[in-house]
């Protein structure tokens, strides 16, 4: 009988505490773009139909690890990378939550690279719920230099089941590009470490008290089964 009462103490504080701390993640799947889809697309992401795409690079590209996407715009033609995370494989979003969404990008050396990228919440039919609109960076100031950008979109809407993001490469000055011995391009920027993520509820200071009370009580139970 005493086994089983302090078994139920602590199933109760740990639901009670669990409670407190809740934290969801999405995170893009293959955020770091470390999963090859076959050529030279990652896995779970997309290019925009009629546009130049985005590459896969790897070989020590990305900025903690071998791979980023690179966004470049050869012949006036936009690059565009998608992704729908929840037909990537991630879970679907949950209403009420307000995810912070971040990514890291840089501009190439000797170009001027401008990105845009735009995050949407969307229905299970693929309906517009909410949207960034498109927003702008501009990475030539700091050619060659991981830069972490964040974006919240506020709170998931009811009936929102996943996150949309688009990234594009705007065009810019035209330049020449050594390395791709010889082509012409609208400026070069790179993407890696894209995320989507709920930050942890705070605790309330009541919650780790009434924790810390339960687990006393297991304390004096199991003195008293000694005794």
């Amino acid at each position: 009988m005493l086994k089983k009462s302090i078994t139920g103490i602590v199933a109760v504080a740990a639901l009670t505490l669990s409670a407190g701390a809740v934290q969801a993640a999405n995170a893009f799947a293959n955020g770091g773009f470390e999963i090859s889809g076959g050529g030279d697309q990652a896995q779970g992401w997309a290019s925009a139909p009629g546009t130049g795409g985005y590459t896969r690079v790897c070989g020590g590209a990305g900025r903690t690890s071998d791979c980023a996407a690179q966004l470049m715009s050869p012949a006036l033609n936009a690059a565009v990378a998608l992704q729908d995370n929840v037909a990537a494989g991630q879970p679907a979003l949950v209403s009420g939550t307000n995810p912070l969404f971040s990514f890291w990008a840089k501009g190439y050396e000797g170009d001027t690279g401008v990105l845009n990228y735009k995050l949407s919440y969307l229905s299970d039919i693929g309906g517009i719920l909410s949207t960034s609109n498109e927003q702008g960076i501009v990475l030539n100031d700091d050619r060659n230099i991981w830069t972490q950008y964040s974006f919240d979109l506020g709170i998931v809407p009811v009936g929102a089941n996943a996150a949309f993001i688009e990234f594009s490469q705007a065009i810019g000055p035209i330049g020449f590009d050594p390395p791709s011995g010889g082509t012409y391009e609208g400026g070069t920027v790179f993407i890696d470490d894209v995320n989507l993520e709920v930050a942890a509820v705070p605790v309330p200071a009541a919650v780790w008290l009434f924790g810390s009370g339960l687990l006393g009580l297991i304390g004096v139970a199991r003195r008293k089964k000694e005794v």
